[in-house]
């Protein structure tokens, strides 16, 4: 592993630890710190029982379960949750657990995602010990920072009804209520395109304004959940300068999802006939924005 690598991994632990103990100031587990064990340890153990049958990707069908147990871990180490803790546990859960099964019934017992065949061929023999930190450990460390805004939310947040700042909190699960419906109908419309076995684009409903309505969808997810903490100012429950740093959590999602999950996506989309037609016509994240 080159030193330039070495320096980002230790930066995007730093990262990571400093949003567990928000901003190093709190390295009790009365703080995020659970969670975040947890994290490490859940991929860890994904990436063992991926290196016995051979297949990295396995890794894709335990994303959203780790934000569920994550956010019901943050909840159990919660002392007074409110009830915007519960309906964000809620949320995630049904969310992740989604997520989860879908996946889980979409590839288990089938042969190794491309994306992963590929990074297998070209590390060949030092396989294990690359996608240890290229692939798990790093799911591990995108996957808490992502979770980190809502986790600190579930724990931290003063939130009653009638309160000056619920209608603004009312807004920001909207905004989240309505990236699940992109998601969820957008993977049932392709789910059934694909079962008619056609072997073409998928160029209708929501995927005739967005080319990737899921990833739009779970972008708004975290945005939502990242507003909520709204209320975390408002009541002055943790430092308007970490609950600004949390703004990374839909930041990072949203640049793994644009800069890295759909190029590889759309390099293999575009064997498919009218590819280029499409593309021109369809934008390739958000609604109603430029073509390409």
């Amino acid at each position: 592993m080159d030193k330039k690598r070495i320096i980002i991994y230790i930066v995007l632990f730093a990262l990571t630890f400093a949003l567990a103990t928000q901003g190093f100031t709190n390295l009790g587990f009365d703080g995020l710190l659970v969670p975040l064990l947890f994290t490490f340890a859940y991929f860890t153990a994904i990436f063992i029982y991926a290196t016995i049958i051979k297949n990295n990707s396995i890794v894709d069908i335990g994303w959203g379960f780790g934000f569920v147990v994550g956010s019901w871990l943050t909840l159990f180490v919660t002392e007074n949750p409110t009830i915007l803790s519960y309906e964000i546990v809620a949320f995630i859960t049904v969310w992740g657990l989604r997520l989860s099964i879908r996946l889980f019934k979409r590839n288990w017992g089938k042969p190794e995602d491309f994306r992963y065949a590929d990074w297998r061929k070209e590390w060949g023999d030092n396989v294990v010990v690359i996608a240890f930190f290229r692939v798990f450990m790093i799911q591990a460390i995108i996957n808490f920072i992502v979770g980190a805004a809502a986790y600190t939310v579930i724990k931290y947040n003063q939130f009653v009804l009638g309160s000056p700042e619920q209608y603004f909190v009312y807004l920001a699960l909207f905004i989240a209520i309505v990236g699940l419906f992109f998601e969820v109908v957008g993977d049932e419309q392709l789910r059934k395109h694909i079962s008619k076995k056609t072997r073409s684009l998928l160029t209708t409903g929501l995927w005739s304004i967005t080319r990737h309505p899921n990833y739009f969808g779970e972008i708004l997810i975290w945005v939502g959940l990242y507003f909520t903490g709204i209320t975390l100012v408002y009541t002055n429950s943790v430092n308007i300068f970490y609950y600004a740093l949390l703004i990374i959590s839909p930041l990072l999602m949203s640049t793994v999802l644009i800069k890295i999950s759909t190029p590889l996506l759309e390099k293999n989309m575009e064997k498919y006939a009218g590819w280029k037609e499409y593309t021109s016509r369809v934008p390739m994240i958000f609604p109603f924005t430029k073509k390409g």
